[in-house]
């Protein structure tokens, strides 16, 4: 099952990725613009067809959990921190030499794991957010992540 999220829940997209659950975004203003083999996240309720979950919720937290009520096949899926969280793109491994000049140089002399995307070229690292973020979807989900779904 392909996910695709509308403008309504562009939030909810951004931490699907942040699962490493690959989740589209679209613009889509009509049931018949639905991208095909895809079932389409949304806010809206006149996108309803079989090829759409509505979500009756406005917080992503909450958006996140339904969507989990919903397709419980998406726990198979988790691997946190694999994606682009602009891109949607399956993020690569580099080495910290590659990242040399294009990394605060704080980040370059305390961090050793680095991944870049290899649509847009952006670059990540575990840093202190990436705990934060963890930490938070662990709690919306209501279980931890464990170390061989963190990507």
């Amino acid at each position: 099952m392909r996910l695709c999220g509308d403008l309504t829940v562009g939030r909810l997209v951004k931490w699907l990725r942040m699962l490493g659950i690959p989740c589209d975004l679209a613009a889509v203003k009509r049931v018949e613009a639905i991208p095909e083999g895809a079932l389409l996240l949304t806010r809206a309720t006149s996108l309803k067809s079989k090829n759409s979950l509505i979500l009756p919720y406005e917080k992503p937290a909450e958006q996140l959990r339904y969507l989990f009520r919903k397709e419980p096949t998406l726990w198979e899926k988790i691997r946190p921190f694999t994606l682009c969280l602009l891109c949607n793109a399956e993020l690569e491994e580099v080495s910290r030499e590659e990242v040399f000049g294009l990394v605060p140089d704080h980040v370059f002399k305390t961090q050793k794991r680095f991944r870049r995307c290899p649509q847009c070229n952006r670059i990540y690292w575990p840093g202190s957010h990436h705990g934060l973020m963890k930490k938070r979807l662990e709690e919306v989900l209501g279980r931890p992540l464990t170390d061989d779904q963190d990507g």
